[in-house]
């Protein structure tokens, strides 16, 4: 078995974390990563809040927690030998009421049956002695939880590719796969530049005229449509590109009693007429001298780890659409280190397995400034990051999804966040000043925007398993752990396992 050719789609940490193993096991080999983006990290490794998982949820004895248990024993030598920024400061959860009490006895049993080093329950009073501006009825405590910056690791690991000769291409769109029986051939193009926020509102002020320069005339439905642009998917395979999100007769029958429904199909609703006047605009300016697709290569394995986009670029190598791709959008705020006295390490609220976007944390980052976040609903784009942008592809992606309809009804809170456009800043803060009374609403800032790959299959399940697909010699990630930063070096390792053993005769 010759292997002198290897492709990796996706500069994430994952993808580069990937590439770093195959180099390390095949030293001949020449390696190249193919990303769209002009950097490393440019999406979900790059929009994170910094949290080294602790390993308190896992199932004891799963693959999961193998998984985080590997992927912390790699992290921490490999930071400290390469200078990544890392902090050892603690995580602590706090359960205001019993019900929560009694969720947090019971990842302090896993916590135990994994071996996390440390860990321990806190009463009121001892509560205080770890983080005294924090209240609770009763904390779960994690000594050796600790914070770091993913990006700089991604940088690291793209610097062992470099050094073993690999190659990074960026600015380089994969549409497309032929999957042969001792190769794969990959196509694409190259990527359209993407204008950055201020140029686009600053494009969206020429189209409201001279009358609106100040934005008074225009509501912010009106704004969002001017910032709509417009990306090269080839990949979607049979998605529909309408402006018109339909909700569908199936759905409405199914749930429409439901108040959470109602308040889906009216915000879609109000967006109807906004996107198909947006629509018809942008299709008379779309530019008529698009990179025209072409091959990029032909390679003897390649690993996809694509994130926002591994079930569209699935679709395209022949694969199942599931797991689908539902993305969700994160927003953190800050707290500027002058005077920000409020928390020494990570306090977070306890996890409702019935609300599983409703998580909220506020840490101490390696700026010092404290991070509250993230605020979570569902995105208005997978690969949207302004405050009022959002793509139509992606809004009707998710819309069209049975999956996400099911999720929601079985997840009605979560459902209601999810359906807003944005969920107001104040009533987060007010949820985070539950477990931090002393946090002065006045004094917090807008912070980053990350959006989450979550997969999900037709039933509403979130799938947070390492899931692979192995076609011969192309292996697609289709599904990571909310941790995987975290594990991204032992999740390579997996990964790359399983290439290998799909290139076996």
């Amino acid at each position: 078995m010759s292997i002198s050719r290897v492709a990796v789609v996706g500069a994430g940490v994952l993808g580069v974390a990937a590439a770093r193993e195959v180099t390390r096991r095949l030293p001949d080999a020449a390696i190249t990563v193919i990303d769209k983006a002009d950097t490393v990290a440019a999406h979900q490794s790059g929009h994170t809040s910094g949290i080294v998982d602790a390993g308190l949820e896992q199932i004891p004895g799963s693959a999961a927690a193998a998984l985080a248990r590997r992927g912390v024993q790699l992290l921490i030598p490999y930071m400290a030998e390469r200078g990544v920024p890392y902090r050892e400061c603690g995580q602590l959860m706090v359960a205001q009421n019993t019900d929560e009490a009694e969720r947090l006895e019971e990842l302090f049993a896993r916590a135990e049956g994994n071996a996390i080093p440390g860990v321990r329950l806190l009463e009121r009073h001892e509560i205080r002695e770890v983080e005294p501006a924090v209240r609770g009825v009763l904390g779960l405590w994690a000594p050796h939880a600790a914070v770091a910056d993913f990006a700089a690791l991604a940088e690291e690991l793209v610097s062992d590719v470099r050094l073993a000769g690999g190659t990074m291409r960026f600015g380089t769109e994969v549409t497309g796969f032929d999957v042969m029986s001792n190769e794969v051939r990959l196509r694409g193009r190259t990527a359209p530049a993407r204008a950055e926020p201020a140029e686009r509102d600053a494009e969206s002020g020429a189209e409201r005229g001279a009358d609106d320069e100040t934005g008074t005339g225009a509501d912010d439905a009106d704004r969002r449509v001017e910032q709509v642009h417009d990306r090269p998917r080839t990949y979607r395979g049979d998605e529909a590109r309408e402006p018109v999100i339909g909700v569908g007769d199936e759905l409405r029958d199914r749930f429409g009693e439901q108040e959470w429904f109602k308040q889906a199909e009216s915000a879609i609703g109000q967006w109807r007429e906004k996107l198909s006047s947006s629509w018809s605009r942008s299709s008379d300016t779309r530019p008529t001298n698009a990179p025209t697709e072409e091959v990029l290569g032909t390679f003897d394995m390649v690993i996809v780890c694509a994130g926002l986009q591994a079930d569209r670029l699935a679709v395209a190598a022949g694969s199942d659409a599931q797991p689908w791709i539902v993305p969700f959008t994160g927003d953190h705020y800050t707290i500027p280190s002058t005077g920000a006295e409020a928390v020494r390490g990570i306090v977070g609220s306890v996890p409702d397995p019935h609300a599983p976007f409703a998580e909220t944390s506020i840490l101490r980052g390696l700026d010092d400034a404290l991070v509250l976040g993230p605020n979570t609903f569902v995105a208005l784009g997978r690969e949207t990051y302004e405050r009022r942008g959002f793509d139509l592809g992606d809004i009707g992606s998710t819309a069209r999804f049975k999956g996400f309809w099911k999720y929601a009804a079985q997840t009605a809170r979560t459902a209601a966040r999810g359906v807003r456009p944005r969920v107001s800043r104040s009533a987060f803060v007010d949820g985070v000043r539950r477990f931090v009374p002393g946090l002065e609403a006045a004094s917090i800032e807008e912070g980053s925007r990350g959006v989450r790959a979550q997969a999900m299959n037709d039933d509403g399940e979130l799938i947070d398993d390492l899931v692979t697909t192995v076609r011969g010699r192309l292996t697609m990630v289709r599904a990571v752990p909310k941790w995987g930063a975290t594990s991204a070096l032992a999740i390579a390792e997996t990964i790359v396992d399983r290439a290998m053993e799909g290139l076996a005769p």
